[in-house]
């Protein structure tokens, strides 16, 4: 077995045995697919079905239960019947099989036995699954409909399926695209015995992946999953011919040796708006010099009225914003950024080869209140893991002190690594320079100031796309910054999650003016900015409250050890109307809500008729929560 996990094995089989034979398969399927003539039958009465674990190529799709990608997932992993078959196990004389499978990010047993859907004929029984001469293929698509929960309705089931979807359940390992420039790279790559390589090619309306074997001759051979799928140039081509119809190549990375380290992440900072941001800092050990995965995964599919929707790249309902950012400690509380990523997707990966040292990882993820979810959809949306894969692992990795201080550093040392000369200006004197870039998701203002005077600086930002300030969370298109002689400044801005809720390209779009302010000109403005905001203290919560021309946003930060209570009671509120928030318990003028220990939570009001006044009076009671 593959992750040697015996003991979750027989845990897992007694508890099988104990319990009621119905929750493991449907006690009316019977009833239900009659006029189907279809029935629940043992693979054992199916002789002509053999146990061998062999590549099928001759596989077929579902006659009911139909899922092409599920079929076409099935022919890429059995490209490494080596690994596949460590993922199955079945103890003699029992007709029960444990099958490994993973769900974002985590790794689970799933226990099946091998009643399965049959359609029955005078001289016998005819598969109504994945037609194959195997078992395997027939036990894993089992396995992996119970895992989704509907069992072999899953099939039926399932919006926008996808080739990736099925291959990661089973590998636990994302797919990656990548671009060849010649084919002695791709030959190198086919070769590789770590890694599966493939294509993808529409025919009829299907996505169909093809297996790649580079020849002595130089022609790639084309394998299809089965005969009638038959690539129209035909199944060799040469160099050129390839690149014209194939763009990119998809790869997995699957060794039988690799080893998974899975984390589901904890203890977060914890930022409301009109969205959530969930900031996360872990840390770990390398102790030997060698290639490694790391990958954070987010939720990868919802169940909404029986329909099983998988987001894929083409979904449009995404569940949000995902970061992750890695960083090597060379010296104390200094900082080496190492790689990242960010984007709208179900998983994100890093592939480095990792130099032995300490290591930080910091992981963000904003996540847009969905309409229409239940309180433990919201929460599983919400849910993160973390994956380290490779041939020798950390055994451990722990949660990091969630200090912002520590979180500046790592995104400041990011930040001047990234910095390009070619977006770099200076500012007065040639040593006093700012860069402005994006990446991972951020759009930055990183001032240095090396000269021999302080610098004050206003900027405007015209277009500002689906950009979003990272301090306030809020759309922020003004700021002026004072760096002194011998520091610098990050001013920092991300990517607004609610694009996603669009029907719109997700891309930056950032246009901009900056004007150098003196002393006198940086500190009446300031004194100005500081004016529309006000901060008071209830209990052992600090309270900000910003006003501006678009309406009111409020900060209450808890700084205590406990949750705390806030009740407010508006005596007047006139053109004003809140944000809701499912945080938030309102009845009529009154606005009850709890916040968690050391945390922040964002209340926001909008101008409900533009460029007129608003006004509003409270009053304000905290009590800490025992």
């Amino acid at each position: 077995m593959y992750y040697q996990n015996k003991q979750k094995y027989d845990e897992e089989i007694k508890t099988f045995q104990e319990a009621d034979k119905n929750q493991y398969n449907d006690a009316t399927f019977n009833e239900k697919n009659r006029d189907k003539n279809l029935e629940l039958t043992s693979l054992a009465k199916l002789e002509q079905i053999e146990k061998s674990y062999y590549q099928d190529f001759e596989m077929k799709e579902s006659l009911f239960y139909k899922s092409f990608a599920l079929t076409n997932a099935f022919f890429i992993v059995q490209q490494k019947m080596s690994s596949l078959k460590y993922h199955l196990e079945q103890r003699e004389d029992e007709q029960l099989f444990g099958v490994w499978l993973w769900q974002q990010g985590e790794q689970h047993l799933i226990i099946v036995d091998d009643k399965i859907p049959c359609i029955q004929k005078q001289d016998g029984y005819e598969l109504a699954t994945v037609r194959s001469k195997y078992q395997w293929p027939i036990i894993l698509q089992k396995a992996i409909g119970k895992l989704l929960g509907y069992g072999y309705d899953s099939f039926n089931l399932i919006q926008n399926d996808s080739i990736e979807f099925f291959t990661e359940i089973i590998t636990g390992s994302i797919i990656i695209e990548q671009e060849f420039q010649s084919i002695e790279e791709l030959e190198a790559k086919s070769r590789d015995k770590s890694i599966i390589v493939f294509v993808k090619y529409t025919q009829e309306q299907k996505t169909i992946a093809y297996q790649i074997e580079v020849k002595e001759k130089k022609l790639i051979n084309l394998i299809p999953p089965n005969q009638k799928s038959i690539f129209v140039k035909g199944s060799q081509l040469n160099w050129e011919e390839f690149k014209q119809n194939f763009k990119t190549v998809h790869i997995v990375i699957w060794k039988d040796d690799y080893r998974v380290t899975s984390v589901s992440l904890k203890n977060q900072i914890e930022r409301q708006s009109d969205f959530i941001e969930h900031t996360y800092l872990y840390k770990f050990k390398i102790d030997h010099h060698a290639d490694y995965q790391i990958t954070i995964w987010q939720k990868d599919y919802i169940i909404n009225e029986e329909q099983i929707e998988i987001l894929n790249k083409n979904s449009r309902q995404k569940l949000g914003l995902i970061r992750i950012l890695l960083f090597k400690e060379f010296k104390p509380n200094q900082y080496q950024f190492i790689d990242g990523n960010c984007d709208f997707l179900a998983n994100l990966s890093i592939n480095q080869k990792l130099d032995v040292g300490e290591y930080y990882i910091l992981c963000q993820g904003y996540f847009n209140f969905l309409k229409n979810q239940s309180q433990e959809e919201q929460q599983k949306q919400k849910k993160l893991n973390l994956t380290i894969k490779g041939l020798n692992i950390p055994e451990i990795v722990n949660s990091d002190d969630q200090v912002e201080s520590k979180l500046i550093r790592l995104i400041s040392s990011f930040i001047k690594n990234q910095a390009s000369i070619n977006n770099t200006r200076s500012i007065i004197q040639p040593e006093i320079q700012v860069t402005t870039d994006k990446a991972y998701g951020f759009l930055y203002f990183y001032y240095e100031n090396k000269g021999t005077i302080d610098i004050y600086e206003e900027v405007n930002i015209k277009e500002q796309g689906h950009l979003i300030s990272y301090d306030s969370l809020i759309k922020q298109s003004f700021f002026q910054v004072q760096v002194q002689q011998k520091h610098f400044q990050v001013v920092l801005y991300t990517l607004d999650p609610k694009i996603i809720q669009k029907n719109e390209s997700l891309k930056f779009v950032y246009e901009y003016t900056h004007k150098i302010l003196d002393e006198q000109q940086y500190q009446k403005n300031k004194l100005l900015q500081d004016s529309k905001q006000r901060n008071i203290q209830c209990n052992q919560i600090k309270i900000s409250i910003n006003q501006h021309e678009q309406g009111i946003f409020i900060q209450f930060q808890n700084f205590s050890d406990q949750d705390n209570q806030v009740d407010l009671i508006f005596t007047e509120l006139k053109n004003l109307s809140l944000v809701l928030n499912k945080d938030f318990n309102i009845q009529k003028n009154q606005i009850n809500f709890s916040i968690q220990k050391k945390s922040k939570l964002m209340m926001f009001f909008d101008v409900i008729v533009p460029n007129s006044p608003y006004y509003y009076k409270w009053n304000i009671n905290c009590s800490t929560q025992n």
